[in-house]
């Protein structure tokens, strides 16, 4: 019978088609091989194949067990074969390729799951489930072996004895993943978001959920190195996704369950620039003043000036650039999955939604924008949201601190540059004088 070349064409490509729908890199090999034997000229693309389908651990394991196999099935047609599996498995240990040109030790995670692991004092624990979680990207398995794991670590960066990995693998074990003698089983990003806000909430620090929750998108933060870097890199992450926010060190410090000065650790561990800032209060918003506000003269035009005050604010914190994914992935799913769980624990219990933590933690409660670039959107948001405490950026002064105008309606009062120079303001009074003084006296 004769069989033309095409169909014969057809036929093998039947068969590598066939082979790239085996995911298994056992069972790949049992095909691999007769298809390498009788069709040497394929040796190319199956190693093209196995570039692409496997990682380097599954390469290693398909190596192994081709040597094992009896010696009649290597034979020297099949020889190319192997030898382009071994050269795929030169210099590889671990299922670790780089995502995107990016650095291996940098993980995409959401950023709020992150701080929350930190508030509650799971950041041991959970950077494992991070690289867990980037071993299942690549390897498409829920498991790893305990000895594999280990091995990995070192790859993206991070040293730890054997002690204490022990010691965190049996903390997570039933939170972030669960724990045999020889494997460690995966737990899914939903799951783990839930039991997290769960513990916080039988905590009482309604002060890590009330206002930010997870199922955000996901961040590249960085594993590598000591333990408190990988929290000020967490940090840093957060208040990149945080578009470098202006907030008060407090509400940090509630946010991350951390004192201010580790924070201030984390600023300098992670490369944060601290801005200060300064607000301005017009005659109009003299009651609004806080209490160290000191009064100024503002030049008004026309040669007068007019009586104003200015005071400390809340820092604005510029992280450094860190890359967010391109996609939202699962977190809007865990977003409402951690939503309807706070939902539907009761009205009384510790975390009551909409109105901030209880009377024990005096917490963090939703206050809407309050800082905006320019006066078009704060008057747009006045109409929107009626009068309430606004802040307008007005620019740098010459101390490169960032200027605001307090306005709760949205309209500019005054300017960064209007306070008139020492000498001139000494004609009015000789002192400093201060808001509590004036008008709290």
């Amino acid at each position: 019978m004769h069989v033309s070349p095409n169909h014969t064409q057809q036929l093998d490509n039947d068969l590598l088609l066939m082979l790239a729908g085996i995911d298994r890199a056992d069972r790949w090999l049992q095909v691999a091989l007769p298809v390498a034997r009788n069709h040497p000229e394929y040796a190319v693309a199956i190693k093209q194949q196995a570039r692409s389908k496997f990682s380097g651990a599954e390469l290693e394991k398909v190596r192994r067990q081709f040597e094992s196999l009896p010696g009649d099935c290597q034979q020297a047609n099949c020889g190319v074969l192997v030898q382009n599996i071994r050269q795929i498995t030169e210099g590889i240990i671990s299922a670790v390729p780089v995502e995107d040109g990016l650095p291996i030790n940098q993980i995409a995670v959401d950023p709020e799951l992150a701080r929350l692991a930190v508030g509650l004092n799971q950041a041991p624990q959970f950077r494992l489930w991070v690289v867990l979680l980037q071993i299942v990207r690549n390897t498409n398995k829920l498991r790893i072996s305990r000895a594999d794991l280990e091995a990995t670590l070192t790859q993206y960066g991070i040293k730890v004895s054997e002690r204490n990995l022990r010691r965190w693998l049996h903390r997570g074990h039933g939170l972030l993943w669960e724990l045999t003698e020889k494997f460690v089983y995966f737990t899914g990003y939903e799951t783990i978001s839930c039991r997290l806000v769960e513990i916080a909430v039988k905590n009482n620090l309604p002060d890590l959920i009330t206002t930010n929750q997870p199922g955000k998108r996901s961040m590249y933060i960085d594993v590598s190195g000591s333990l408190q870097q990988f929290e000020a890199h967490i940090y840093a992450a957060w208040l990149t996704y945080r578009e470098n926010p202006t907030i008060a060190r407090s509400t940090l410090s509630a946010l991350f369950n951390r004192e201010p000065r580790m924070l201030r650790k984390w600023d300098q561990a992670a490369g944060v620039e601290v801005i200060t800032n300064q607000a301005q209060f017009a005659p109009d918003y003299f009651a609004e003043a806080p209490k160290h506000a000191y009064m100024y003269q503002a030049a008004t035009g026309n040669g007068r000036s007019e009586t104003h005050f200015r005071a400390r604010m809340v820092n604005t914190y510029h992280a450094p650039s860190i890359k967010q994914h391109g996609k939202r992935g699962q977190s809007r799913r865990v977003y409402y999955a951690v939503k309807k769980y706070l939902e539907s624990i009761e009205p009384t219990g510790n975390c009551e939604q909409g109105r901030g933590s209880n009377a024990l933690t005096g917490g963090l409660k939703p206050t809407g924008r309050r800082y905006f670039e320019s006066s078009a959107k704060a008057r747009s948001n006045a109409k929107r949201n009626g009068d309430r405490q606004r802040y307008i950026a007005l620019g740098m002064n010459k101390h490169q601190q960032i200027i605001w105008d307090y306005s709760s309606d949205g309209r500019q009062r005054t300017t960064a540059r209007e306070e008139l120079p020492i000498i001139t303001q000494k004609k009015f009074r000789p002192k400093h004088v201060y808001a509590k003084d004036v008008i709290y006296a």
